[in-house]
């Protein structure tokens, strides 16, 4: 036949076996390790990222909680200032209305406070409790006290965790002074409560 066609030259078997004997790419138990290795680093960074969140939700929720009590606070400030008619003591009794005398139906009635803060379902999730003390603090006001120390706490549900001085009955938040707190006093102490003294004038 003619022409100079060129004929590639086959591996020899040499060649092949110091290629395939080489060490090139990782044995079974190093995959194995890598991969190990690997998941750890992706958990830490993960419980890392997930506490943060949590931290994120806290504090978002405290914020919120402390807005709340001050709201019934400034109520109070506004409806002492001046003295209800006829009277010459403070009063730690909420505005006229649907709610009665319970500040934290108030709290939560659109009419009254204007609604609670924290999410989801805020009238199961969130209580407000209002104190009302000597100026002391050493008993429960009573009327013509002169100034009044009030105490407005708010006890929240957080990933089934409850936040304050208050238990969860299964439906509802329920206040509860026996509960051991850091700073304990003779009211209803929570991470969000705001307390001052309150005159008419």
């Amino acid at each position: 036949m003619g022409g100079s066609g060129h004929v590639p030259r086959a591996q020899s078997p040499e060649r092949f076996e110091m290629f395939k004997s080489s060490g090139a790419g990782f044995t079974l138990a190093e995959v194995v390790l890598g991969g190990m290795a690997l998941s750890v680093a992706i958990a830490a960074i993960l419980g890392a990222y997930i506490g943060q969140l949590t931290l994120n939700e806290h504090a978002r929720n405290l914020s919120l909680a402390i807005q709340d009590a001050n709201r019934v606070i400034e109520q109070l400030r506004q409806q002492n200032s001046p003295c209800a008619g006829g009277t010459t003591a403070p009063t730690a009794v909420p505005p006229t209305g649907v709610w009665g005398t319970n500040w934290n139906l108030w709290l939560d009635n659109a009419a009254g406070g204007g609604g609670k803060s924290l999410l989801p379902t805020p009238a199961v999730n969130e209580l407000l409790i209002l104190t009302c003390q000597n100026r002391d603090g050493t008993a429960a006001c009573v009327s013509g006290d002169n100034p009044i120390r009030v105490t407005a706490a708010v006890c929240w549900r957080h990933r089934n965790r409850t936040i304050g001085e208050c238990t969860w009955n299964g439906t509802n938040l329920v206040a509860d002074e026996t509960l051991p707190m850091p700073s304990d006093s003779t009211a209803i102490d929570s991470p969000a409560m705001l307390t001052t003294l309150v005159t008419c004038r």
